[in-house]
C-alpha cells in the first residue's frame, strides 16, 4: 500500500493530470461515493480497486484521500482495532492521537481516528482514518497530509467524508 501511495504522490506532482472541480465521485468497487475537494486530482492505478484523490505537494507531502480497500464485512470497532494495530506494527512512529464518533450527512455512523506517523524520510504525517458502518460492512478511508498543514486540510477531509453515501 505504501508503494502505491508513493506512486500516487509522484504522479500527482507530475502535472500530467488535470484538477477536477468539486463533484461526487463514485468509487468503482466500493459501492459508495463522496464529494471530492475542489481542484484535486483523481488517479486510478492498475491493481487498485478505488480512485485516489490528491492535490499538489504541500510541505513535502501530497495531501490525499485513500480508500483502505473494498469495504469488508464487520463492525467499526473491529476495523478500528485492525487498522490501528496494523499501522502500529507496520508504520514508523505511528501513534493514535484521538478517536471520536463521526457520522455522514446521509446517516452512516462511524468513528474518526486522528493519528500521526513518519515517512521513510522522517517527514511527520497527519492521518485521519474514517471508518463508517454501512449495514454489515465497514467503509475505511484514510486521509493524510503533512503534519504542519493539518489544520488547513482536516476541514476538507471532514467535508469530503461527511458527504459519503452508500450506493446500492
Amino acid at each position: 500500500m505504501l508503494i502505491t501511495l508513493l506512486a500516487v504522490l509522484v504522479l500527482a506532482g507530475c502535472g500530467g493530470k488535470q484538477p477536477v472541480p468539486a463533484s461526487r465521485l463514485l468509487q468503482p468497487a466500493g459501492q459508495f461515493s463522496f464529494v471530492t475537494p475542489d481542484g484535486w486530482f483523481r488517479t486510478k492505478l492498475a491493481g487498485i480497486d478505488c480512485i485516489i484523490v490528491s492535490t499538489e505537494t504541500d510541505h513535502g507531502v501530497s495531501p490525499n484521500i485513500f480508500v483502505e480497500g473494498v469495504p469488508r464485512p464487520g463492525s467499526v470497532s473491529n476495523e478500528v482495532a485492525r487498522l490501528t494495530g496494523a499501522n502500529r506494527t507496520g508504520r514508523r512512529g505511528y501513534a493514535v492521537l484521538q478517536q471520536q464518533a463521526f457520522a455522514t450527512d446521509s446517516g452512516l455512523p462511524g468513528v474518526k481516528v486522528t493519528a500521526r506517523r513518519e515517512t521513510k524520510e522522517s517527514l511527520p504525517l497527519a492521518l485521519c482514518h474514517y471508518l463508517l458502518q454501512d449495514g454489515n460492512r465497514v467503509i475505511a478511508i484514510t486521509c493524510s497530509c503533512a503534519e504542519p498543514v493539518k489544520q488547513q486540510y482536516e476541514p476538507l477531509f471532514d467535508a469530503a467524508m461527511k458527504s459519503v453515501r452508500a450506493v446500492r
